[in-house]
């Protein structure tokens, strides 16, 4: 019996002194008594993966806390150098969902009070010892930050591995709340938007039943702070701002995670990140009223409202020799012209939204209907400028006609309208964002932009309308009225010329020649009438003139401050398909999609396209130059368009390898913005 029991003692020491091995108890830093911490392994030996399993506890006493593999803002996440170990090929550390910390407006990420980091070592040889020798770092913080090392000591014969019931269950318990990893790379998409040191992460498949919380890993330079979070029924889409301490930021092809906590589960995704513009989930219908009160001022200054200047300054010589009173009656008449053809032109889409039609900014010039009409209205504005009417038309036709001079608030109020349809063909910076949310939201929010856009571009008019005094500062009315006049009188003219152009697209050619010639001589017709025959024919000998001389000027100096314009692209036409074929070969696409009524298209194409180094780059090998016309109605580019978040033209957006779905360029188009987004999409 005494046999037996010196036996059982005997077992249990050996039992107990190769548990003993496979821990290094409790470490504590007398320098730093807050934080205790063992290590040990559980026992458990997988011969498949040559793996062992082990688990670091680690306690905190008091306010102080520990950090998460990527620790946000600040803090150091813990580590373990294993570099004197020996039969130790690889460790990997398994972190457990981690606390979120805000101070001073600095987000962090880590533990409190007490956690437990499970592990799985790799050995080499399951027949040699695993000797474990290493320096775990470990920075804990409370009001000040403390960065202690801890020597991790430990011999074990694999083999003879004994059951640790105390780590077992702290593996098996911290290994629940490791969140588990989603091998599915089509269920996400991570998008870095370098212009913006924006990351947009996109789950689809998925319904989480909550708003969950979302963390962003896998770059340690970089921290990630959400902004904004849009959930659907299936989808989740969300925007970080991403910061570094060493500034420039590069996440393209880098393999980044992304943790999806709720209250029941906790998801972790991988996939690696492409290129592309962030468009941000959910703008506030404050900013985006901004937006359009904004794009509404900038319109006023757009090519496609210069020839509409003249009526404006028109209205403004003759104001200085009325009372403040008149003077604010026609300025609010221009002002209120403005807004009810942007409330007229919001009903418009609004029917064509409920009949199920396209819709977009600027569809109306799609109509030959339209631009004839406009071509009508831009005469007649033209030669009421210079006085037509009031010479040669009968005594009730020039009082009506009369109305819609400068001193009635009904003609004020036609100028204003005027001016709105002559503004909708330009795209200007701040107004494709709000016109393409008015144009995807409900109908209140519709008018509710499109009230705004009215007000910005109308703010001029109601400036003076509030502070007439303004008008004292124009020079005193003279002769030079009447020149002036005719000069925009001419400028109008040309706009209804340019107008009679854009019937080419549903007209023949000899008919356009035939309208452009009819125009032309009413025109000089009524400058002959109201001018004089001689002046007419001093003033277009005069231009003659002044054009010969400068087109020989520029014909002998032309090699020293002009190429001129180089021959248009070989643009191959719209195709989502082609787009999708030419990047899986490794090409870069540039979209161009435009319109002959566009002028910021001609602009962007003629400034920036057509130019080095930007049309350079679209004749290389690797690029492939596509277009899409909006001239006339087209399903297909309405579709692309609306695919893309845009209801106008300009739109263009390049893709490549490394933005598969395209990054978009901003309204007004630049060479550097062209270049960059070449450059970032292909990878170069």
């Amino acid at each position: 019996m005494k046999t037996i029991k010196t036996l059982f003692v005997t077992c249990l020491l050996f039992i107990s002194a190769s548990i003993s091995a496979q821990t290094t108890g409790w470490l504590q830093e007398p320098s730093h008594p807050p934080i205790q911490l063992r290590f040990m392994l559980t026992g458990q030996v997988d011969t498949t993966t040559n793996t062992v399993s082990a688990v670091l506890e680690v306690k905190l006493s008091g306010d102080w806390k520990t950090y998460w593999r990527s620790p946000g803002e600040g803090g150091i996440a813990p580590s373990i150098d294993w570099q004197d170990s020996t039969n130790l090929v690889n460790s990997d550390w398994q972190w457990p969902v981690p606390k979120h910390f805000s101070l001073l407006g600095l987000e962090t990420y880590g533990y409190t009070d007490a956690v437990s980091f499970p592990m799985q070592l790799q050995f080499e040889d399951i027949n040699k010892p695993l000797i474990l020798a290493g320096t775990l770092t470990l920075s804990s913080c409370t009001t000040i930050c403390v960065l202690t090392d801890y020597d991790i000591n430990m011999s074990v014969d694999i083999q003879n591995l004994q059951a640790d019931a105390d780590a077992m269950f702290l593996y098996n318990k911290s290994i629940t709340q490791v969140p588990k990893k989603v091998d599915d790379n089509n269920a996400i998409q991570l998008v870095w938007d370098h212009a913006n040191s924006q990351l947009q992460a996109t789950i689809s498949g998925y319904n989480w039943g909550e708003t969950p919380t979302l963390l962003i890993d896998g770059d340690l330079d970089t921290a990630f702070k959400l902004q904004t979070v849009e959930e659907s029924a299936d989808s989740l889409i969300a925007v970080f701002n991403a910061s570094s301490w060493l500034g420039e930021i590069e996440l393209i092809d880098k393999t980044l995670n992304l943790t999806v906590i709720t209250s029941d589960q906790a998801l972790e995704f991988s996939t690696p990140v492409i290129a592309g513009q962030v468009a941000i989930a959910g703008p506030s219908l404050i900013g985006i009223v901004l937006f359009a009160l904004l794009g509404g001022l900038i319109l006023n200054i757009m090519p496609c409202v210069l020839p509409v200047l003249g009526m404006k300054l028109s209205t403004i010589i003759d104001a200085p020799r009325l009372e403040k009173g008149k003077i604010r009656q026609q300025f609010l008449a221009s002002a209120a012209g403005i807004i009810v053809s942007f409330w007229l032109l919001a009903v418009f889409i609004f029917a064509l939204k409920v009949s199920g039609q396209a819709i977009g900014w600027g569809i109306q010039f799609q109509s030959p209907w339209f631009i004839a009409a406009m071509v009508v209205i831009t005469a007649v504005f033209s030669l009421n400028m210079l006085g037509a009417f009031e010479f040669s038309l009968s005594s009730n036709v020039q009082t009506k006609l009369a109305t819609a001079g400068d001193d009635s608030n009904r003609g004020h109020f036609l100028q204003g309208m005027f001016a709105t349809l002559l503004a909708t063909p330009c795209s200007a910076p701040f107004l494709g964002t709000a016109v393409a949310y008015a144009l995807g939201a409900d109908t209140v929010t519709l008018f509710v932009i499109f009230t705004a856009l009215a007000i910005g571009m109308a703010l001029p008019w109601l400036l003076v309308a509030t502070f007439p005094s303004l008008v004292s500062l124009l020079p005193k009315p003279g002769r030079w009225m009447g020149s002036v006049k005719t000069v925009f009188a001419g400028l109008l003219m040309l706009t209804c010329l340019w107008l009679v152009t854009l019937l080419s697209s549903f007209l023949p050619t000899l008919v356009i020649y035939g309208l452009f010639s009819v125009v032309s001589l009413i025109f000089i017709g009524f400058m002959i009438k109201l001018k004089g025959k001689r002046a007419v024919l001093i003033s277009v000998s005069v231009g003659l003139l002044l054009g010969s001389a400068v087109a020989l000027a520029a014909s002998l100096t032309t090699s020293k401050w002009s190429n001129g314009l180089p021959e248009d692209l070989a643009w191959q036409a719209l195709d989502t398909v082609r787009i999708e074929q030419e990047v899986q070969a490794g090409k870069t696409v540039f979209v161009n999609i435009t319109a002959d009524w566009c002028i910021t298209c001609k602009a962007n194409k003629i400034g920036v396209i057509l130019q080095d180094p930007v049309y350079s780059k679209l004749q290389t090998e690797n690029v492939v130059p596509m277009e899409g016309d909006w001239t006339v109605r087209s399903e297909k580019v309405t579709n692309y368009l609306q695919n893309n978040g845009r209801f106008g033209v300009p739109f263009n957006i390049v893709y490549g390898p490394k933005a598969p779905n395209g990054i978009p360029l901003p309204v007004i188009l630049s060479d550097d913005a062209v270049m960059n987004a070449i450059k970032q999409a292909s990878g170069e």
